[in-house]
C-alpha cells in the first residue's frame, strides 16, 4: 500500500564552498489518495455553546450543522451531543447512529440559556467519547463557542492543559470560535494542545460549511500521530523551525496535524551550515512516523536522507522559488502576529510598519513569479493595513488576522 511521500529541497540549488551559510529546508509530506479503502470508524462528540449570546441565528445554524454532520456519518459511527451554558446537558449520549432522526430531533430541541461553562462542556464530551474509546477509531471532540469561559475552569492555561490531557488519552479536540466574543488565542492554544484544528467562523451562515470541512477531513484521514524527526550531520544546525516547537536540540522532533487523503503539509526549517569543501555532502536524515488509518492504525516508519553540492560556479545558479515562497509565507504569519501584539498595545504606527515591511518583502517574489497565492497575500496585508488605527482595529479584524496567521504557520493554507 502506498505510503506518505517525502519531498525535500533547499532554497538554493548549490552551496558556496568554504563559507558559513544560512539555508532554508522545505520538507513536504504528501498523503496517498484514500481509494477503495474502508474509512475508519468515527467516535465523535459535538459540544455546543447554548449560552444566551448564542440565541437566534448562531444557535440555529449550529444545530443545522451538527444535524448535517450526523446525517453524513454511518450507522456504525458513534456520536454524542452536549449542550452547555452554566449547566451541562447530555442532549444525546454516546451511541451508534442507528436512529439518526431521533438524534436530529434532540439537537433541534436545544434552546439558549445562561453563562459559558466551557470546561464543563469539553470534559463532558470527553467522558462520552471515552465510553466507547478504541485506538482503532477516530476519536474527537468538536467544541463550538461564541463567548468567554466565565463558569467552571476560567483560567486559560488550565483550559489548555485540560485539552492537552484529553489529547494524551487519544482523543483530539477541535475548536470553533464564532463571532466577536470568543477568545481566539485561547481556542487556538486549546486546539494545538488537543491535536485538533481551530476554525474562526465570522458569521453564522458559515457554520455548516466549516463543520462540513472538518467532517470531510475526518472521513478521509490517512495518517494520525504524525511525527517528523530531523537528524543533522556534523556541522549542520537547525536554528529555527517555522510554526512548530521541537523536542530536542540535536534531533529535532516535530508533531504535525493529521494528514488527509491526497493532502500535502509543509514544514520549513532554518539551517546553519558550517564551511564545506567542494563536492556533494550529506546534510541530514529525516524520519517520519505515523499511524496508518487504512491499516488499523498500524505504525509506519519511513526514513530519507538529503544532501547538497558545494560548487563555486553552481552557487550562482537560480534559487528555488518554491522554497523562498514558503519562507515568505511563514514570515508573513509572524508579521501578522507581531502586528496584532503592537495593535493590542495601541501602537498602531508600529503595527502598520510591520505590515508594510512584510508587503515590501513579498512584492519582488510575487512580481517575479506571478504567483497568485503571494498576490492574494499582499491584498490581505493591504486590507489589514487599512484597519490599523484606533477607530479601525476591532475584534473582528484581530480574529481574522490571528486565524490567517494560525493557518499559515501550521502549513495548512487558507
Amino acid at each position: 500500500m502506498d505510503q506518505i511521500q517525502i519531498e525535500m529541497a533547499l532554497d538554493k540549488n548549490y552551496l558556496v564552498p568554504d563559507e558559513l551559510q544560512k539555508a532554508y529546508l522545505m520538507v513536504k509530506l504528501t498523503a496517498p489518495e484514500l481509494v477503495g479503502t474502508r474509512r475508519p470508524k468515527q467516535n465523535l462528540s459535538f459540544v455546543i455553546d447554548r449560552s444566551g449570546s448564542m440565541h437566534g441565528d448562531k444557535l440555529n445554524h449550529t444545530k443545522k450543522a451538527v444535524a448535517f454532520a450526523v446525517g453524513h456519518l454511518g450507522n456504525e459511527d458513534l456520536c454524542s451531543v452536549i449542550a452547555f451554558d452554566d449547566q451541562i446537558s447530555v442532549v444525546a449520549p454516546q451511541q451508534p447512529l442507528e436512529s439518526k432522526d431521533v438524534v436530529k430531533r434532540q439537537i433541534q430541541a436545544i434552546g439558549s440559556g445562561g453563562s459559558t461553562n466551557l470546561s464543563g462542556g469539553m470534559l463532558t464530551g470527553f467522558k462520552e467519547v471515552k465510553k466507547t474509546f478504541s485506538e482503532t477509531q477516530i476519536n474527537r471532540i468538536f467544541l463550538l463557542t461564541d463567548g468567554m469561559a466565565n463558569v467552571g475552569i476560567t483560567n486559560s492555561q488550565a483550559l489548555v492543559r485540560k485539552a492537552g490531557e484529553i489529547a494524551q488519552s487519544g482523543i483530539q479536540v477541535s475548536t470553533f470560535g464564532l463571532g466577536e466574543g470568543f477568545e481566539e488565542d485561547l481556542l487556538q492554544q486549546m486546539a494545538e494542545a488537543g491535536k485538533g484544528n481551530f476554525y474562526y467562523i465570522e458569521t453564522p451562515d458559515q457554520i455548516p460549511g466549516i463543520f462540513e470541512q472538518e467532517l470531510t477531513g475526518l472521513l478521509s484521514i490517512v495518517a494520525q500521530n504524525l511525527a517528523l524527526t530531523i537528524k543533522p550531520t556534523e556541522g549542520v544546525r537547525v536554528t529555527g523551525i517555522f510554526g512548530y516547537p521541537s523536542t530536542d536540540e540535536r534531533h529535532h522532533q516535530v508533531t504535525m496535524p493529521d494528514l488527509y487523503s491526497g493532502e500535502t503539509k509543509t514544514l520549513l526549517l532554518e539551517l546553519s551550515i558550517a564551511p564545506l569543501s567542494k563536492g556533494y555532502h550529506p546534510l541530514f536524515s529525516v524520519e517520519v512516523e505515523y499511524a496508518d488509518v487504512r491499516e488499523g492504525l498500524e505504525i509506519v516508519r519511513l526514513t530519507a536522507g538529503f544532501g547538497a553540492t558545494c560548487d563555486t560556479e553552481g552557487s550562482m545558479t537560480l534559487e528555488n522559488k518554491e522554497v523562498l515562497k514558503q519562507v515568505q509565507l511563514y514570515k508573513v504569519a509572524d508579521a501578522k502576529e507581531e502586528a496584532i501584539k503592537r495593535a493590542d498595545r495601541g501602537d498602531y504606527e508600529g503595527s502598520r510598519q510591520v505590515l508594510e515591511h512584510s508587503i515590501n518583502a513579498l512584492n519582488p517574489l510575487a512580481y517575479e513569479t506571478n504567483d497568485q497565492e503571494l498576490q492574494a497575500e499582499i491584498m490581505e496585508l493591504n486590507s489589514s493595513l487599512k484597519f490599523m488605527s484606533e477607530d479601525g482595529y476591532d475584534k473582528s479584524i484581530r480574529k481574522k488576522m490571528s486565524s490567517q496567521a494560525y493557518q499559515q504557520r501550521r502549513g495548512r493554507g487558507k
